[in-house]
């Protein structure tokens, strides 16, 4: 799909007058925009056309509103100003759809010299572009003043989504873009990542000037791009093959074979489709001349004799009258802003969350179609651009406050001071799959609060570092009733790290819950690598009394280092010993509690009583 959407059309794009940097804005804590920019004035004239003060102004807003309204957060951003002079049809036609604007982007960092760094090609693009083109252009059909097109649309979100993300954060739920078209579309000049773009739409008068296209009229183009195809490729013959009349005789003759096969897959698609000439077209993807000759139907995707296809369809589209015309004389039809963002990153559900919450799109709106509503009146985000849910904090319990005076305790962590329904405080909370992270709960029949963890990842921040050299860790551990035999195990990892998410090495346990009553498994893995002599692998064992039978599975997991030696223990059966496993002198530095991977309602676990004590 990818290839047909960008061999049909150039974008000539540019930046329409210098950008100068002038101050360098992000610090070492918490990154941010890299520049702050100074442009000159306009009108400008590129291509042809000349940009006036006002579209640049636009331009030059865009950027200081996109700006106020969204700070990356550990992660770095800058800006850019856009410009897109025409359309180039297959033909080389240049359809005068002028476009201008600006994008906003989001690069994932790297630390050279103790300062954060943009790692290239990682950027994740935020645009806002006047009647930017948004369709995907259908090839070789395209040509003169013609322009056909389809808006494909991927599902960001999958079934298992729970319906509190969704009201959240599906555009097309969201009331505040009621008079928008809110779209998943993957028709993206942003080529990093086209299957995750949502689009939204403003168009004037909320109208878009757009049309659809009916099975005959796409018939009658596809006739005219056959014959078209097959006078080319005649003509294109006998100059490829100059001095060969042989090779010329031999290719005009294939080529007179596969234009009656065109020509009879075209006869097939007019009795097939006779019924619905005038009824919109739906096709699954774009096409060529060869489809016609290997006797494909443009519209299933399948075989012309064979019946409808799986492939999802999607509506032909033309702009209606007038619309290129206005256009070129600069007149805005429509205000395309478009993002690439997935609920599972750190990178761009933040930047997702500040476009939907933050940005002030009834502003955009009347600035461009408006501009008198909004006159004298500054744009102001509708949040401050570096929002943070407040931290809700509880009284500790008195389990906390018991181990807190106790000083052999080193670390303990029931979640006592941690709101329901909330992150855990002291504690990474990773996104899922799902876009949610690991929250705290009440779960019925235990006592205290509970993480719960159902495809999640979380690393506490709050542990003094290193650990002692020798320690007792102890943890709670329940799996819900009915788990699904076969989904992942919960893994717990005390690592040493030397950077942040880089460990060099480390003691993994992972516990799986068994089935209708019978024990689980455990998976301890190690990885000591210096000196030699230690630890290093897998080995498996059973985790006595771990089922899924009970509404809450129980248990009460132990390991010890003494200096060299590692036990490891469920409720009080020892189930591993190492005489020689860990250097004596190692000291832990990390510790994490990993089940990515699962989403099903029954597959959750439940962690409390985090304890490591000194010995």
């Amino acid at each position: 799909m990818k290839k047909i959407f960008f061999a049909c059309f150039l974008l000539l794009s540019a930046t329409v007058s210098a950008q100068t940097k002038t101050t360098k804005l992000v610090s070492a804590d918490g990154y941010g925009w890299m520049y702050d920019y100074q442009y000159e004035s306009g009108p400008k004239t590129m291509n042809g056309f000349t940009f006036s003060a006002r579209q640049l102004d636009i331009c030059h807003s865009l950027v200081k509103w996109m700006k106020a309204s969204y700070t990356p957060q550990n992660f770095l951003g800058d800006t850019r100003r856009y410009s897109n002079v025409g359309l180039k049809n297959m033909d080389g036609k240049m359809l005068p759809i002028i476009s201008y604007g600006a994008t906003a982007y989001t690069w994932s960092v790297e630390m050279k010299d103790g300062k954060p760094a943009p790692i290239q090609e990682t950027e994740s693009p935020w645009g806002i572009t006047v009647n930017e083109n948004f369709g995907g252009g259908l090839g070789k059909i395209n040509v003169g003043d013609d322009y056909y097109f389809i808006l494909p649309e991927n599902d960001l979100f999958d079934k298992s989504t729970p319906k509190e993300i969704l009201d959240k954060y599906d555009i097309k739920r969201l009331p505040q873009f009621k008079n928008y078209y809110p779209a998943y579309n993957t028709v993206n000049r942003y080529l990093r990542e086209p299957g995750m773009l949502s689009t939204l739409l403003l168009c004037k008068d909320n109208h878009l000037p757009i049309v659809k296209v009916s099975y005959e009229e796409l018939l009658q183009k596809a006739k005219q791009m056959i014959d078209r195809e097959h006078q080319k490729k005649l003509k294109e013959i006998p100059e490829q093959n100059k001095d060969n009349q042989k090779r010329i005789d031999i290719f005009i003759d294939y080529e007179k074979t596969n234009y009656q096969k065109a020509l009879a897959t075209f006869s097939k698609h007019m009795e097939k489709y006779k019924n619905r000439m005038s009824e919109p077209a739906q096709i699954a993807k774009g096409f060529d001349y060869i489809d016609f000759v290997n006797g494909f139907d443009i519209f299933t995707g399948s075989r012309i004799d064979e019946g409808s296809s799986h492939l999802k369809t999607f509506a032909v589209y033309k702009f209606e009258p007038g619309v290129l015309e206005q256009t070129k004389q600069g007149i805005p039809l429509w205000i395309r802003v478009s993002w690439n963002w997935s609920l599972n990153s750190d990178k761009t559900k933040p930047m997702h969350e500040s476009i939907i919450n933050n940005f002030d799109f009834q502003y955009l709106y009347d600035y461009v179609f408006n501009p008198d509503k909004v006159k004298g009146k500054p744009y102001k985000p509708l949040r401050s651009s570096i929002f943070k849910e407040a931290i809700v904090i509880t009284a500790a319990s008195e389990e906390t406050e018991k181990n807190t005076a106790d000083k052999s305790v080193f670390f303990f962590e029931d979640f006592s001071t941690t709101g329901i329904g909330k992150k855990p405080i002291g504690w990474q909370a990773k996104l899922s799959s799902q876009g949610t992270t690991g929250i705290i709960t009440n779960r019925d029949g235990l006592d205290g609060n509970w993480v719960e963890l159902r495809g999640h990842y979380i690393n506490t921040t709050a542990l003094k570092k290193p650990l002692p050299q020798n320690f007792t860790l102890s943890y709670d551990l329940v799996a819900s009733q009915n788990f699904t035999w076969g989904a992942k195990g919960l893994t717990m990892q005390l690592s040493k790290e030397t950077s942040p998410g880089n460990a060099e090495s480390f003691l993994k346990l992972k516990l799986r819950p068994g089935s209708n009553g019978s024990d689980g498994e455990a998976t301890l893995e190690t990885k000591f690598p210096a000196p030699p002599g230690y630890s290093n692998g897998s080995k498996w064992y059973v985790a006595n009394g771990f089922s899924n039978n009970k509404k809450n599975n129980r248990i009460t997991v132990t390991i010890k280092k003494i200096d060299e030696k590692l036990q490891v223990f469920i409720d009080k059966t020892k189930i591993a010993e190492y005489e020689k496993a860990i250097p004596a002198a190692h000291l832990f530095n990390a510790l994490s509690f990993d089940c990515s991977g699962n989403s099903a309602e029954n597959d959750k676990y439940f962690i409390s009583n985090i304890k490591i004590t000194k010995l």
